[in-house]
């Protein structure tokens, strides 16, 4: 029953002991009327007389105080004062005897609890104020105390049960936790506790596989296991140290064994499998001295794998006479290996055979220019030069023999036949005169040549004419025709 219902029953209550009251009061008066008319007709002596009346008066005086009492303390503030103690026992008290799980914990002092609270109200409902607000009193000492006990209780029992949460001890913890929320069942810490100690069993069960793995010594395992365990209770401190010995072991070996492996690799000439192995030591330990030892093994290793490849490049390329890629590789190959005098020859030799061979290709696409006596004899020096690399180089020893015979031909005299009137004067510019014929054969070497004629009165001419070198003979016709 609710506060407001309480006092409306004690209202209804209070309402009729007073109509009780004044019942009886009307009453009493009623008798005191009818004994003063009997007093006063009947015939006393005056000394009775005054005797009844004195009586009377002393009776009355003493039955109206009875009826009618003076109380020290108005009613209605004794009543504003229970009102008052009760609300703050409904509002402030309850709620907190509310989290306990009263007659579990203490069936005597509950029952108590119950018998003053029902006698509290009882009291306020025979309007006996003073009463309720005794009752209401020891009500509320008793319910400070209950809670105080409580609180004191609850925090002991939840420590229990965390010290033994903490020890593993899977039964003493639920016993202790299951105390703790029947004195506090509001508790989050409590609730939060219970749930951990829910997950003790599966915990143990980890617990136990993981100390196999350790006397099994199988630290990937046991790390594994623990960090199931971490997943459940991250609060075991002495997991995450063990779980840091472990990381830190496991590094070590495995870091130790990419190291191995990538030197091994080296010794095997596999740069591809050093190269991963190192990368995975780096991911490990990027830092450690023995990263810098093996990158400085494996550049070596790439190096002497770049000189060798660019060497057995140049090998092919001088076999297919293809001198240009033969140089290119070469000069990459010294850039390993500088001093390498075997290989610096054979980058002269390459560098030789292709100039040879871009300057007689020039010449061979151009061969009238070799009638030039001092071009003709510096070719020649070069041929010369060439004739010694035409075993090594086909196509330099096809171009000198090419050059060669270019060159023989153009300094091999062509018979050139001059067809004339007989009139005309002819000559050669910058050879010689050829004078006046009308069939005359001259020698030639194979080139460019300017004819002019001349006659008296008629125009000049002049005919330029192309010697070939790969022709025996040569015949033109020349003289002046046309008047002046």
């Amino acid at each position: 029953m609710g506060l407001e219902e309480q006092i409306t029953a004690a209202k209804v209550k209070k309402h009729k002991q007073l109509i009780k009251v004044v019942l009886g009061f009307i009453g009493i008066s009623l008798l005191c009327a009818l004994i003063v008319l009997y007093v006063s007709f009947a015939p006393l002596k005056d000394d009775e007389a005054e005797l009844i009346a004195s009586n009377s008066d002393t009776e009355i005086a003493q039955k109206s105080t009875s009826i009618n009492p003076a109380p020290a303390i108005p009613d209605e503030q004794l009543r504003q004062t229970y009102i008052r103690a009760l609300s703050n026992y409904e509002n402030t008290l309850k709620p907190e005897l509310n989290k306990i799980g009263l007659t579990k914990w203490d069936e005597a002092r509950t029952q108590r609890l119950a018998s003053l609270e029902d006698a509290s109200l009882s009291k306020f409902s025979a309007t006996d104020y003073a009463g309720a607000i005794s009752s209401m009193e020891e009500l509320t000492h008793l319910a400070q105390t209950m809670i105080t006990d409580s609180q004191q209780e609850f925090e002991q029992a939840l420590s229990k049960a965390q010290n033994a949460y903490d020890a593993d001890q899977y039964n003493d913890a639920r016993f202790q936790i299951a105390t703790a929320l029947m004195l506090d069942n509001t508790s989050i810490e409590a609730e939060t506790l219970s749930n951990k100690i829910e997950q003790l069993p599966e915990i143990l069960a980890l617990l136990e596989q993981i100390n196999t793995a350790r006397v099994e010594n199988k630290p990937n395992k046991e790390l594994a296991l623990i960090k199931e365990l971490l997943k459940l209770a991250p609060e075991r401190e002495s997991a995450v140290k063990r779980k840091q010995i472990l990381i830190s072991r496991i590094n070590n070996k495995n870091f130790k064994s990419y190291i191995a492996q990538s030197f091994q690799a080296i010794e095997q000439s596999n740069a591809g499998k050093a190269k991963q192995k190192i990368s995975a030591a780096k991911k490990i330990f990027p830092n450690r001295q023995e990263i810098k030892d093996v990158e400085l093994a494996l550049q070596q290793l790439e190096k002497k794998q770049r000189l060798a490849t660019h060497q057995q490049k140049a090998q092919i390329a001088m076999a297919a006479d293809d001198w240009i890629t033969a140089k290119q590789q070469l000069q990459l190959a010294l850039k390993e290996q500088v001093d390498n005098k075997a290989m610096q020859a054979s980058l002269a030799k390459a560098t030789t055979i292709i100039a040879l061979n871009n300057e007689f290709e020039q010449q061979i696409k151009k061969p009238y220019r070799l009638s030039n006596k001092q071009l003709a004899s510096r070719m020649q020096a070069k041929i010369n030069t060439a004739s010694t690399l035409g075993s090594v180089s086909p196509s330099l020893d096809e171009k000198t023999k090419q050059l060669s015979q270019l060159i023989e031909r153009m300094n091999t005299k062509i018979a050139v036949e001059i067809i004339s009137d007989n009139q005309t004067n002819i000559l050669v510019r910058g050879v010689g005169v050829v004078g006046q014929t009308s069939l005359k054969t001259i020698q030639l070497t194979p080139g460019n040549y300017t004819f002019e004629g001349k006659r008296k009165g008629y125009k000049s001419k002049l005919i330029n004419v192309l010697i070939p070198y790969d022709k025996p003979t040569f015949s033109l016709s020349i003289y002046c025709d046309e008047p002046i």
